[in-house]
């Protein structure tokens, strides 16, 4: 996870909101957070925020904005986990949606490929997260939503053309999996933004991302790096040294 003071962003599974994905910190001066995924996964982005008054956040992948802002506030003593889980949002007759999001190989284009609009092949994703203060703005009602947001992929990088690039190239793009809640009609608090408290950005790529962008070390095979376990006849693999160890990132 990544946090800043009160506030905490990180990715995890769609399909277990407990299990959250591999994190890397980068090199100095910078000390990006890294985010190890793989293609064909989908994800929810976990928020929180541990203050005392209400506070508006608004989500962004890829560079595009998710298109609705989530009211967060710290829990009783005691209460449940005061964590949302967010994704792609519609509102439609008093039931909301939230669609998980999903990491989906990139397309590949080639030399000689007449479509320059292709998506790049190796792509290093952004997830960011923006807090700010609510400052109450009236009453309003219900009204069936839909989230603007497509995978158009404003940002990004291309890392050359290769097989490795082929099958590990991901960027976001809607999922399949779903949360339904049922609210109801009738009317409730609005609320604008304020002074804004915090960001917290995350970049997401798969293992030769993170290889390419100098976060993990580039492994070169030698004779004794593999070897043959003669019960099964499978080759086994050293890891990897010089990995960064899992744990949470405070950016305060």
């Amino acid at each position: 996870m990544v946090r800043a003071g009160q506030f905490l962003m990180e990715l995890v599974r769609a399909d277990d909101k407990t299990q959250k994905f591999l994190e890397h910190i980068g090199p100095l001066p910078d000390r990006e957070h890294y985010i190890e995924v793989e293609p064909d996964v989908e994800y929810f982005i976990r928020i929180k925020a541990d203050t005392p008054s209400i506070v508006l956040a608004y989500l962004s992948v890829d560079g595009e904005e998710l298109g609705y802002h989530s009211l967060l506030k710290k829990k009783s003593q005691g209460s449940d986990d005061d964590s949302q889980f967010k994704g792609i949002w519609t509102r439609s007759g008093g039931i909301t949606t939230m669609t998980a999001l999903r990491f989906h190989r990139t397309m590949i284009r080639r030399p000689d490929d007449a479509n320059t609009d292709a998506p790049p092949q190796m792509w290093t994703g952004k997830v960011t997260a923006r807090f700010f203060e609510a400052i109450r703005h009236g009453i309003s009602t219900q009204e069936d939503f839909r989230s603007t947001w497509s995978a158009h992929g404003k940002v990004g990088a291309t890392i050359g053309i290769n097989t490795m690039a082929e099958k590990k190239g991901v960027m976001s793009s809607k999922g399949e999996s779903n949360l339904r809640t049922e609210e109801g009609s009738g009317r409730f608090v609005q609320y604008r933004k304020g002074r804004e408290l915090c960001t917290i950005s995350a970049k997401y790529c798969c293992t030769p991302g993170l290889i390419a962008n100098g976060i993990l070390p580039r492994y070169v095979r030698d004779a004794n790096d593999t070897h043959t376990n003669a019960g099964s006849g499978r080759r086994r693999q050293r890891r990897k040294t010089g990995e960064s160890s899992h744990v949470a990132i405070d950016l305060t």
